[in-house]
């Protein structure tokens, strides 16, 4: 596993905002979820978006039972009534072994099984640990389950109105990066402004795609402009972020800018530094109109981040990365055990 990392500029930051979030009457404190927004303008063509604000918990709870892929929850009689057809969601752990991974729930078999259970979804590319792996690591542990953020959620925080049409490249449209295949898979909405379609994947429906935490997409403008707002609650929890090989598009965990160091960007930390930028880990971030990226490299000893438009400057420390952002990864070699440490403590 990789060594855990923090930033003391991102600790302080969200020190201070979780201050701010705490109520005080008369002789009594209470501390309440840290909730906030994150504003980011949007221009015709691509912009980078990536969102870290969290839809509220379905529940809190802790484990009493694992059995294959449902685990029992304490105090909860049937869970999947606590669910929505045809909504995901995804379970996150937030103490023990796997504190910071995250794990699908198979919404229908959890209501089919109408239990104290959540049936999680051993297929789902979206677990960030392999689920026959976790032996009895997800027993006795807290752990919150929540729904995703979707196509039609990001859809919503939009504050003008989104261009539908039947044409896909006419439309405006949200690409996934396949790190597997090197392509992207394209969402469009349709001309009834309410629809979103996948390129391949014909008539059927794909308002309800999930957006997983950590994922990056392409928010393509065919026209116009506006501001993605997003809401929700902040992640006081450590993340999970696994690393495979080759280009990735990523997303913050938390809602701060943050730097190459801040992600643990250095050798001793898996990353892979080289002279030779094409040979460098890289992260590489879409500059402003959309149509050109600015590559930052880690150098051969290990520490030192340059980018090919600031000669010699290291960027080790410069938050580059936004803090609702997206941004490529570049990797050598893959971390599947690669967590970034909660900077609320």
């Amino acid at each position: 596993m990789s060594p855990k990392y923090n930033g003391e500029k991102m600790k302080s930051a969200l020190v201070l905002l979780q201050i701010c979030c705490v109520a005080v009457m008369a002789q009594t404190t209470v501390s309440t979820p840290i909730v906030g927004f994150q504003k980011t303008p949007l221009s015709t063509g691509l912009n980078a978006i990536g969102i870290p604000l969290l839809n509220t918990d379905i529940l809190r709870g802790v484990t009493t039972t694992l059995s294959g892929n449902s685990v029992g929850i304490s105090g909860v009689t049937n869970f999947g009534a606590l669910l929505t057809a045809g909504e995901p969601y995804y379970l996150e752990v937030y103490s023990g072994a796997l504190k910071g991974d995250r794990f699908d729930v198979d919404t229908a078999a959890t209501k089919s099984a109408a239990n104290n259970t959540v049936v999680l979804s051993s297929s789902s590319p979206n677990n960030t640990v392999d689920l026959s792996s976790i032996s009895i690591n997800l027993n006795g542990v807290t752990v919150a389950i929540r729904k995703h953020i979707t196509l039609e959620q990001v859809q919503s925080f939009i504050d003008t109105p989104m261009n539908g049409s039947n044409t896909p490249s006419s439309a405006d449209q949200i690409q996934f990066f396949n790190n597997s295949t090197g392509t992207f898979m394209t969402y469009y909405l349709r001309a009834d402004g309410v629809t979103w379609r996948g390129s391949t994947t014909g008539t059927a429906i794909q308002n309800k795609v999930p957006v997983p935490p950590g994922t990056g997409v392409f928010l393509n403008k065919a026209t116009g402009s506006g501001n993605l707002v997003a809401t929700g609650t902040v992640r006081n929890n450590d993340f999970a972020q696994p690393y495979k090989v080759g280009l990735q598009l990523l997303a913050p965990g938390f809602p701060l800018a943050t730097s190459p160091g801040g992600l643990g960007g250095t050798s001793a930390n898996g990353w892979t530094g080289n002279n030779t930028p094409s040979s460098a880990d890289q992260i590489q971030i879409l500059n402003s109109g959309g149509s050109s990226f600015t590559t930052y490299y880690l150098r051969s000893d290990g520490t030192t981040w340059r980018s090919s438009s600031t000669g010699t400057i290291n960027q080790a420390t410069n938050p580059i990365i936004a803090d609702a952002g997206a941004y490529l990864v570049k990797r050598s070699a893959a971390d599947s055990a690669n967590i970034l440490i909660n900077p609320v403590q």
